[in-house]
């Protein structure tokens, strides 16, 4: 059995009734981890995101936070195991469009990351494509 995620920890959730319910525990628990901001919010460090900041104004900005939503979500979501994540466009809104690609249970699984320009505000979903 995997080890727990980092918000299984504090909800108790031990055991999934579905493969869907999993995907939803998921979904929460990237959202938790991206929503934090690294050096705020928890006691281990390099925790959440934020050595993107560094990168602003720079080209190797989109790059950087790429890397930086992989590496968080292979680190701090143990049942996901990451494929890509890749950047689809942004909108009018100030928000980039991400997929995350993987597998989960051992079947293909997808998410959209949605990530805010201004506030650094991530939400996560379901890809219904992927």
């Amino acid at each position: 059995m995997a080890r727990p995620s980092f918000l299984d920890k504090f909800t108790g959730a031990s055991s999934r009734e579905s493969a869907q319910g999993e995907r939803e525990q998921v979904r929460q628990n990237l959202e938790a981890v991206l929503n934090t901001k690294e050096g705020y919010g928890y006691f281990v460090e390099g925790f959440g995101l934020g050595r993107y900041t560094e990168k602003f104004g720079t080209q190797d900005l989109m790059m950087t936070l790429t890397d930086e939503l992989r590496h968080t979500v292979e680190r701090h979501e143990p049942r996901l195991e990451v494929e890509e994540v890749k950047l689809r466009g942004r909108d009018s809104g100030l928000w980039l469009h991400f997929t995350l690609t993987g597998r989960l249970l051992g079947a293909p699984c997808a998410f959209r990351l949605f990530f805010h320009t201004v506030s650094g505000q991530v939400r996560v979903s379901e890809d219904e494509e992927g």
